[in-house]
């Protein structure tokens, strides 16, 4: 699961939002490590060219993970509506 870095975009002066460009039909949700890794996930830096925050969450994610961690997650943009 590839995720994105908040501590790394703001270091570098920018917004959250910023990773959405070019992906108007998308939201942007946020989990914090620790959540995830209380769910046996590895969390790992994996810089992009474009993009030095992303990272990857790394493990197995059965549907009740994946649940667990939309009910967690907490909007910083929501999608647009349909």
């Amino acid at each position: 699961m590839s995720v994105y870095r908040e501590d790394v975009i703001r270091r570098e002066g920018g917004q959250p939002a910023r990773v959405l460009s070019g992906h108007s039909d998308y939201g942007l949700a946020a989990l914090m490590a620790g959540q995830v890794r209380s769910r046996n996930q590895t969390v790992f830096s994996a810089p992009l060219p474009e993009e030095a925050s992303h990272a990857k969450v790394c493990g197995p994610k059965p549907k009740a993970t994946t649940r667990w961690f939309a009910r967690q997650a907490d909007w910083v943009v929501p999608p647009p509506p349909d």
